[in-house]
């Protein structure tokens, strides 16, 4: 019976340590941006899997947009290789620039690029998780899987979930959940560029 209380405290404390481990690489990534260093929060940053990431959302909110694309082409395979997709990728392209993403990591807000307009995308800065208070990121926090660990930000337009991943010995960040208001905003974006394209194209 001691054996198995033991072994039972040892998992808890190791459960707690790789807990903790976590939170202060998100920590990390949120001290990086607050110090308005871009190149410090790259080393920190998985690009192409957080434009993965974006990417599938905004697919989901333009095919919804679009129903008459969703017999036509399958989410994976369809808006990310044909329909949007050049005009998606351009867009995360110049959206997710090292300064950007310091940016809203740290104050919350980037410019999309609009016509040559600035509309704001804003979000909670990754700081405000360990501002609330221990207790308040433990609830808001969990593990997707062995290397995976999210946090979560709420937000007037909903919840934000910062992911990231364990590669070699630093948490990077590697996705971005964001509310579907921010998706749905994203994607009509994608959607005037590429009706633009088609007029230029048909012009």
């Amino acid at each position: 019976m001691r054996t198995i209380i033991r072994a039972a405290i040892v998992l808890v404390i190791l459960v707690a340590a790789y807990w903790g481990w976590a939170l202060v690489g998100a920590a990390q990534l949120a001290s990086a941006a607050s110090q308005g260093d871009p190149e410090a929060v790259m080393q920190r940053v998985d690009l192409p899997a957080l434009r993965r990431s974006l990417g599938s959302q905004i697919a989901r909110a333009y095919l919804e947009q679009n129903p008459q694309f969703q017999k036509l082409l399958s989410l994976e395979r369809g808006f990310v290789g044909s329909v949007g997709g050049g005009a998606a990728d351009a867009l995360l392209r110049e959206v997710l620039t090292p300064e950007n993403i310091a940016a809203l990591l740290n104050s919350g807000r980037v410019g999309l690029p609009n016509a040559g307009a600035q509309t704001s995308w804003r979000a909670p800065p990754l700081g405000d998780a360990f501002r609330a208070g221990p207790l308040q990121v433990l609830m808001n926090s969990y593990f997707d899987g062995p290397l995976s660990f999210v946090v979560g930000l709420d937000s007037a337009e909903g919840r934000y979930g910062v992911h990231l991943h364990l590669s070699g010995i630093t948490w990077s960040l590697s996705g971005l959940d964001v509310p579907q208001e921010v998706s749905a905003r994203l994607a009509r974006e994608i959607a005037e560029r590429v009706g633009g394209a088609a007029e230029r194209r048909g012009g």
